[in-house]
């Protein structure tokens, strides 16, 4: 059984994607959390309830904002599938899903948010330069960093393979290790970008998710390994 570095800070919710593909989880957090001020956090969720519209690029932002539920009814631009529904489950409305990462999901629902208040509570140091065709088509947007994901050294344990869910775990990875004989695989383009800096991911997920990356990486060390 092929072991697989887990190197988000969220161990217990990503392993048991890998563990149903055939392959063994590993956990190697490669990341840290630090939220934003309580002032800070508050503020985020007095703009999101007076939106039109909020953008939630992860479920991190959710648990932070709405740990115990009670989302506004607010229409909300999810991305990603395991992010739509945990907006559903605190009482959200899902009104766009993108399947394919913060890029896509700002092209393909700029149309719906013309003209709009747009709250986007996002992680400091976030690729947001999509944001740019936002900005031009939208009434008002408002963004707000509510956490900031910091790099921490990855531990020396011995895996074959190693999956990315985001830059700064990519980062910490290389504090203490390189990717060499091993097999990589990031969840979306982004994450890709940071890791193709030092050679090309194996593995690409199709969405923006764990259950995804463990499908993809799972399919491509049958035929690779």
């Amino acid at each position: 059984m092929i072991k697989v570095a887990i190197t988000t800070d969220r161990y217990d919710t990503a392993a048991s994607t890998f563990a149903r593909r055939g392959l063994e989880p590993v956990p190697v957090p490669c990341i840290r959390v630090d939220p934003a001020s309580g002032d800070v956090l508050a503020e985020a969720r007095e703009k999101a309830s007076g939106a039109d519209f909020l953008l939630i690029s992860s479920v991190r932002t959710l648990d932070l904002l709405w740990p115990k539920g009670s989302m506004p009814r607010v229409d909300v631009a999810a991305v990603g599938e395991m992010t739509a529904a945990a907006v559903e489950a605190r009482g959200g409305r899902v009104a766009v899903a993108g399947r394919s990462g913060l890029d896509a999901l700002i092209r393909d629902a700029a149309d719906r948010l013309a003209g709009s208040r747009v709250v986007f509570p996002h992680a400091a140091g976030s690729d947001l330069s999509q944001l740019q065709v936002l900005r031009a088509r939208v009434g008002t947007l408002i963004e707000i960093e509510v956490y900031r994901t910091v790099p921490v050294a990855a531990i020396d344990a011995p895996v074959g393979a190693v999956a990315f869910a985001s830059p700064s775990a990519v980062e910490g990875w290389l504090l203490s290790r390189d990717l060499e004989q091993l097999v990589v695989g990031v969840i979306g383009p982004t994450t890709g970008a940071a890791v193709a800096r030092l050679r090309p991911p194996d593995v690409v997920a199709s969405q923006p998710s764990h259950t995804a990356l463990a499908r993809a990486m799972a399919s491509y060390l049958e035929v690779s390994v």
